[in-house]
Formats: C-alpha cells, structure tokens, sequence
C-alpha cells in the first residue's frame, strides 16, 4: 500500500502538469452583453457595411477593409453573401435599420480578418426557426464553436475574448431562406491592460501553490513525537 507521502508527491505531480496544460492552451471567454464586454475591451469598429457595395446583391465573396467575406457551400441556393440595406422586413426584429451582413438562403459564410485580434464583438440578428452556429478559427484551426440563442424579435450582441488572435469566423444559421438571419458592426480589439495578469503574478501563484503542496508534504514525513 502506497504511504500518505507517496499519494502526495503524486497528486502534486499531477497538478502541476494540469496548470501547466491550461496556462499554454487557449481559452475563450463569451459576452452576450455589450456594456460587460465593452468593460473588459478595447475596441475598434471595423466594419458596419454602410459603405459596402453592391447592395442587394449575391455574391460569392467580397473584400471590405482588409477583411474578407466568403460564401460557403450549405447555402440549398447559389451560396452567396449579401448586403441587406437598411428598411429590411424579412428579418427577425420588425424592420432593419442599417445594413446587415447576410444572405439569399440559408446563411452560411465565413470571416477572414486581415488583421486578426484576440478580442472580436458584433451585433446578431436571428430567426425563430433555429440558433446561430459560430466557429471561430486561430492560426492553428478551429478553436471553438458556441451557439447563439437570443429573441429574434430584437438585436442581439456577441462577444469573444481569446488568449490568441482570432483569424476567422464561421456563421451558420437554419432556414434564412424564408427569415434572414445575420450580423452588423463588427468590432476587434485587445483586452484592457488592466484586466490581464501580469505573467510574473502567474507565476508567482504557481510557484505559492507548489510550495504550498511541498510543506505540508514535508509536515507529513516528520514523525510524530514519542
């Protein structure tokens, strides 16, 4: 049977390989409330499709300040991107008034930003017939997918903070053929400085909890008093 000091040396082991697993792997975090997430951001807009043309019109794919918008092939229709002007009422909310990033069918498209940023924000519009898929893509590939889940009667907003740049988007929603669904105002950035530990604070708490697990490791090897 394994002593009381072994069992410990052990589990010391394995937490520290399971901090240094998180402390190198990406995290994500997700805001669907803009007000929280402007807290925690600095942000630039850089895109709100207003200047973008044609309007109104397919497109396979179409170049905006240096990002890229692109049609994917789940579209039942030609895929396609469009850019709905403002007085839309085929979406969700009653009646649009700007212009939205969407398209005729199904919706599914992907972003490329040119500049990629580890925080990126935007405006969401959905239908009742289903949620939002998004991917959302590193250097390396895909990091993760969340599904959006909001009223479609109102404009919605969702957020992402990662720990690396973000290179791309995927939106994926269900029977925009017979309601749009989309996006509008999409904004990146950086987390605020003040939000982000300082790496010598990291290690600082690692080292405190090593440490921590080593004395009382080092109290349960001294033999009781006879």
């Amino acid at each position: 049977m394994p002593s009381t000091y072994q069992i410990l040396a052990a589990a010391t082991i394995t937490m520290v390989g399971m901090n240094a697993v998180n402390v190198e792997a990406a995290t994500i975090n997700y805001f669907t409330d803009l007000s929280l997430f402007n807290a925690e951001t600095s942000t630039t807009l850089i895109e709100d499709f207003e200047a973008v043309t044609p309007k109104d019109t397919p497109l396979s794919s179409f170049n905006s300040n240096g990002n890229t918008y692109t049609a994917l092939s789940s579209n039942p229709f030609a895929p396609n991107v469009w850019i709905a002007s403002s007085g839309y009422t085929n979406f969700g909310v009653p009646i649009t008034t700007s212009s939205i990033l969407t398209a005729n069918g199904d919706e599914d498209f992907m972003i490329d930003f040119g500049a990629p940023k580890p925080v990126v924000g935007f405006d969401t519009y959905l239908n009742a017939f289903g949620l939002a898929n998004i991917e959302i893509f590193g250097s390396g590939g895909l990091l993760d997918s969340y599904t959006i889940d909001q009223d479609p009667t109102t404009i919605g907003f969702f957020g992402i903070v990662a720990s690396e740049p973000i290179t791309s988007l995927r939106w994926t929603t269900v029977n925009g053929r017979a309601v749009n669904t989309g996006l509008d105002n999409i904004r990146t950035g950086t987390v605020n400085s003040a939000n982000v530990p300082e790496p010598t604070a990291i290690g600082g708490l690692l080292i405190t909890g090593i440490s921590l697990l080593f004395a009382k490791r080092r109290e349960l090897m001294i033999p009781p008093a006879s």
